[in-house]
């Protein structure tokens, strides 16, 4: 049975606060790879054209996807780990090759990276790191400040 506009307009209206409460022990954050350092995590992103490397240039950052969040030293392609000892970038597609996370998911697709957490081993690099990243994005659909949320 579907839904009419009206009844999902209604449902939208009655639940619009409500709000996930979740057991401690369930683990909602991403764990710190610089443990005094700082977090901070984007939504859906989409680059300009070739604003992904201009971003990657600028933090002295290598172009190489390195590592991933199941341990192993390179991209396994579960999520791409752009880094240098100070920064590190995490995205859910590789926004230089097109390759997203899940292949077969979804076509190829330069400059769209996905779910993005940025992480810096200086809490007071993340204001240049977090400008440097809007200055190069075309679309941002949401954004955690002081946390990983979304990767």
């Amino acid at each position: 049975m579907a839904l009419s506009k009206k009844q999902i307009m209604e449902m939208n209206d009655k639940w619009k606060n409500f709000r996930l409460q979740e057991s401690p022990e369930v683990v909602t954050e991403a764990m710190k790879i610089f443990p005094a350092g700082a977090q901070h995590g984007f939504d859906l992103t989409d680059f300009k054209p070739g604003g992904f490397k201009k971003f990657l240039k600028a933090l002295s950052i290598p172009m190489i996807a390195k590592g991933s969040s199941t341990g192993v030293s390179w991209s396994d392609g579960k999520s791409f780990y752009w880094r240098n000892k100070d920064i590190i970038i995490i995205t859910g597609n590789n926004p230089i090759t097109g390759q997203y996370r899940d292949e077969g998911r979804r076509k190829p697709e330069k400059n769209y990276a996905s779910y993005v957490g940025i992480e810096t081993k200086n809490p007071d690099d993340m204001d240049r790191v977090v400008k440097l990243f809007k200055q190069h994005t075309s679309y941002r659909k949401g954004e955690s400040k002081g946390r990983r949320s979304f990767i």
